[in-house]
């Protein structure tokens, strides 16, 4: 049975230029284990990986597009699948500083995927100056979002020291396996469908002038109200942010840098104040960009706008893979130069608008690709990559920030505790720059990514982040 990707997970691939590689990821260290030679480390890691790949069968699979992107995309078994295309050990030079470990992980990020194989790829990492190892982990967009792919990778760890066996393999049915293993195939089984059962054109119509109508509507009444000046307060509309130098098309060289901060100092900070952790991680954020654009002699005539991706599952679906995800934009505050103060008029807005915003917006950005259909959606995104419109046109907002829920317990791999893990999420359209957190056991862990040309600063956005979050740290009331 062919297994096409569902139009919101193949506009993460039919909207792949090259620079906006959608790959989301993790960082992650390990502590010592038992097993104190790296050799033998990696082989108990490639091991205990390779035995467990049949429980999340996506990593077997490969992405096939149609000629000219008629169809939406499918996914295929790998029939020469090589594990050692996907889980490679590679060491740091000496001494192994967190700069160097910084700069293999930028470099990591940078390459692209490799289309003929399946969309993942996972280094271990020797040589760190501390002498422990470390996990470089990503994968396409277009397989998991970040709640999901949290949930379901864990089936790569355990929850002891104490290796589990893998889940025994269920026998395949040949018969429901995909036939179609390549491009042409693909047209020609669609043709075979609209043959066998022709009314099937009209109710892909039907479906697509109902969502196109809702589309409409909703970008109507957000014109309405952007020209009457009526949005909710403290809800931007998409028309709001402006250009700044943090916006543009990203290149294919990427910068990463991460930090982490004590997780129950950011909640007392938090909860003193009546408001979120995210909340603190919007206001830290907003302080430091404004600190980073005044470094760069950039004076904000307008508020900074975020992007913030909200998860649309239902209760139960976490473990389920693929997109289902919306998004909201938040106003940053990026005038309030007082920490407390900005922190405050973020979560006075958040608690106004985020169910708002959910509700309003949580189909919205998976009817848009349905209505466009794949070719559209791939020959749009070579148009803009080709006249850099992402470099022109007024961007949606100036930053995209996310917030990934972390595991409740603590984890381990092939006997060795994890550390840390740092997220890592994707830079799209004219997004050079994403801020992802996560918390980790007694951490709450950031991930900055942004484009090496657009945000040669990052270390610099670094410190400032961890500065301001150490501001409101430390102004909390004992």
């Amino acid at each position: 049975m062919t297994q096409f990707l569902d139009p919101l997970d193949s506009a993460f691939v039919l909207l792949e230029v090259p620079g906006s590689a959608m790959n989301i990821g993790a960082v992650i260290e390990l502590d010592f284990g038992e097993v104190a030679d790296p050799k033998r480390r990696y082989e108990l890691i490639r091991k205990n990986i390779e035995d467990r790949l049949h429980e999340i069968p996506v990593l077997t699979q490969r992405i096939v597009r149609a000629p000219f992107d008629i169809t939406w995309p499918i996914l295929v078994p790998e029939r020469k699948f090589d594990i050692d295309r996907h889980v490679v050990r590679v060491a740091l030079p000496t001494p192994g500083t967190p700069d160097q470990f910084d700069l293999m992980i930028s470099d990591f990020l940078s390459r692209p995927l490799s289309p003929r194989r399946p969309l993942w790829q996972l280094l271990v990492i020797e040589g760190l100056d501390d002498g422990r190892a470390a996990i470089a982990l990503k994968i396409h967009h277009a397989l998991a979002d970040g709640v999901s792919g949290a949930e379901t990778f864990a089936s790569l760890f355990d929850i002891s020291p104490d290796v589990r066996p893998a889940a025994p393999r269920e026998a395949t049915n040949e018969d429901e396996e995909s036939t179609v293993t390549n491009s042409f195939g693909l047209v020609r089984e669609g043709m075979q469908r609209v043959r066998a059962r022709p009314q099937i054109i009209l109710e892909n119509i039907g479906s697509w002038v109902t969502r196109l109508f809702a589309i409409g509507r909703a970008g109507v009444s957000v014109a309405v109200l952007r020209g009457r000046r009526q949005s909710t307060p403290g809800q931007p509309s998409i028309f709001e942010a402006r250009r700044t130098s943090l916006n543009g098309a990203a290149g294919i060289e990427k910068e990463f840098h991460r930090l982490r901060v004590p997780l129950a100092d950011v909640k007392r900070a938090a909860k003193s104040r009546g408001a979120s952790i995210t909340d603190v991680v919007m206001s830290s954020a907003s302080g430091a960009l404004r600190r980073l654009l005044d470094d760069r002699g950039e004076t904000l005539k307008k508020d900074l706008i975020a992007f913030v991706p909200i998860n649309v599952r239902g209760e139960g679906a976490a473990s389920e893979l693929g997109n289902q995800i919306s998004g909201m934009l938040v106003a940053l505050h990026t005038n309030i130069t007082d920490a407390d103060e900005r922190l405050a008029a973020i979560a006075n807005d958040a608690a106004q608008t985020v169910g708002v915003q959910r509700d309003a917006r949580a189909r919205m950005l998976q009817d848009i690709p349905r209505v466009l259909g794949p070719t559209l959606l791939s020959l749009g995104a070579k148009l803009i990559a080709e006249f850099g419109l992402f470099n022109r046109v007024p961007p949606i907002a100036n930053v995209m920030l996310s917030s990934v829920a972390g595991p409740p317990i603590p984890l381990w791999l092939s006997g060795h505790r994890v550390a840390s893990a740092a997220p890592v999420g994707p830079l799209i359209g004219s997004f050079s720059l994403n801020i992802t957190v996560l918390g980790m056991g007694e951490n709450l862990e950031f991930g900055l990514l942004g484009c090496a040309e657009r945000m040669h600063d990052l270390a610099t956005l670094r410190d400032y982040l961890l500065e301001e979050v150490t501001l409101l740290i430390e102004s909390t009331p004992n």
